[in-house]
């Protein structure tokens, strides 16, 4: 499924109208009839709805919207916020077509606030159709006072049109106010307001509806987003092959596990087995090789010089050329600490391989501090930041980054020819080519630490096993998001990064699974 900006929507519209030859009211009868039926599956008899309509279009899905109901046996009212004189052409079309009907249609003015109260309070459903993705700042005073009073003494359902009133379809931002919808039914394509706070708290249950856009419309005008799912990268996730060995299936090298902090990097490393890598190697400060290779018995242990106080040593990044013809992937920075020549050591390893390269935690901080390492990388590089760590890379504070998200992440991504992962509630995959992925998996369980250092792992062994970057890292972020999906048995509360990890192959068995029955 894409994901779709205001301007994206536009553009598709406009193309199936001027090129496919289906008419924009078309286009409005189906979404106004995608509505209506939302509600009336909800519902196992009619009852009293209240319409509320602006003057575009997107108040002409909701007249749309109240002819169904009221055909289907609905008490049904519409309210119009606006005026009837600048309505759109297609708007003003079943506008009338409600009159035609007989259904009761009031143009709100102030004067009539309590009346409206009374029918808010009273309806089982409340449609909100006053504004459309095209909004950007404050709302109007008319249309605030409108959707407080939604806000304030709507005791039923409220279903949203397409975006609640609002919200900034491109940015989730809510300048002034926004409808609280229950449901939001959407049209062809889900909207980034669906998915970025504040305005995802205000949509409800999300609900994309097909209105009969042909789907070749998006070979012509291809949006630059999509949602992750399988179908993007289903082709590389297979069976394994009764003839595979460990060789088969990659060898991925993770650095790090300074003293005090060898857990991350045995995460990492046993999450990379458990995500298919055939080999793991961790390489960690020479005096941190034995109490490592005490706690992980299935990964090869691989010192290097340290400073003696458990940490790199400069120059011991010159290792990994000793055996850099056995890796097929590298992952660096699970517990790897801040030491002296960290920005020598980093660019050491960069410059050493063309293997891709996962960086995450302290290989960030060395890099937002010493961005120029970027110009001695060889291979694929894959960052894994959260919204702390991307704020350092870009120079900004957690808040714009978090008020920004794919913005932030796509500028990064673009700017320094790198993938980004940009962790958190629908981690954002931002890919050098401008495009990105939005991930649907994941639960609220997986805010514990330790989880990111799994996703590192996970990363690494899909990258190890030769499968590219552009389907490696989605596939990761979403097995990663499944697996925290399943560690939750009991609550949230209770879930340890150890659950997850133990959940990381029966998520890929569910993939399997759905691979074999599509």
């Amino acid at each position: 499924m894409y994901l779709v900006t205001a301007q994206e929507m536009r553009d598709l519209d406009r193309y199936t109208i001027e090129h496919i030859g289906i008419p924009g009211v078309v286009l409005m009868e189906r979404a106004g009839l995608a509505v209506a039926q939302a509600i009336t599956e909800h519902f196992a008899q009619p009852g009293q709805a209240v319409v509320l309509s602006g003057h575009g279009n997107n108040g002409g899905d909701g007249f749309v919207v109240a002819r169904h109901l009221s055909v289907a046996g609905w008490r049904t009212t519409v309210w119009l916020v606006g005026s009837a004189e600048r309505m759109t052409a297609d708007t003003q079309t079943f506008y009338e077509a409600c009159r035609h009907l007989g259904i009761d249609v009031k143009t709100f003015g102030p004067e009539q606030a309590d009346e409206l109260r009374r029918w808010l309070e009273t309806s089982d459903v409340v449609v909100d159709a006053l504004l459309g993705t095209g909004i950007r700042g404050p709302v109007r005073p008319a249309m605030e006072s409108v959707i407080r009073l939604v806000n304030d003494h709507a005791r039923g359902r409220v279903v949203a049109v397409d975006v609640p009133s609002g919200v900034e379809t491109d940015t989730g931002r809510v300048a002034s106010v926004a409808i609280k919808a229950d449901q939001t039914v959407t049209f062809a394509y889900a909207k980034w307001c669906h998915y970025l706070r504040p305005g995802a708290e205000h949509c409800g249950e999300v609900v994309v509806a097909d209105i009969g856009i042909p789907p070749s419309v998006t070979a012509s005008r291809r949006p630059a987003a999509r949602v992750n799912h399988p179908q993007w990268w289903r082709e590389y996730l297979k069976p394994r092959s009764r003839w595979a060995h460990k060789g088969t299936h990659g060898h991925l090298l993770v650095v790090g596990g300074s003293r005090g902090m060898l857990g991350a990097v045995a995460m990492a490393g046993t999450a990379a087995l458990r995500a298919g890598a055939g080999l793991v190697t961790i390489a960690v400060p020479e005096g941190q090789h034995d109490p490592l290779a005490a706690k992980v018995t299935e990964a090869l242990v691989w010192a290097w010089p340290d400073d003696g106080q458990g940490r790199f040593a400069p120059g011991s990044a010159e290792r990994i050329g000793e055996r850099l013809n056995r890796l097929t992937a590298v992952a660096v920075g699970p517990g790897l600490g801040r030491f002296t020549g960290e920005r020598e050591w980093l660019t050491e390893l960069l410059q050493q391989t063309d293997r891709p390269m996962v960086l995450d935690a302290d290989a960030l901080n060395v890099l937002a501090d010493h961005p120029d390492i970027l110009d001695h990388r060889k291979g694929d590089l894959i960052l894994t930041p959260h919204p702390g760590e991307m704020a350092r890379l870009a120079g900004t504070d957690t808040v714009r980054v978090e008020n920004e998200r794919y913005r932030v992440a796509k500028e990064w991504a673009e700017r320094h020819d790198v993938t980004v992962v940009l962790k958190g509630t629908y981690t954002i995959i931002a890919f050098p080519d401008g495009t990105q992925m939005l991930n649907p998996t994941g639960s609220p369980a997986m805010a514990k630490a330790g989880s990111g250092d799994l996703l590192t792992g996970i990363i690494g062994a899909l990258l190890a096993q030769k499968i590219p970057p552009s389907a490696a890292v989605p596939m990761g972020v979403y097995v990663h998001g499944l697996a925290g999906e399943f560690a939750v048995t009991s609550v949230e509360h209770s879930v340890i990064a150890s659950d997850i990890l133990l959940q990381v192959g029966p998520a890929i068995r569910r993939l399997l699974s759905d691979r074999v029955r599509t």
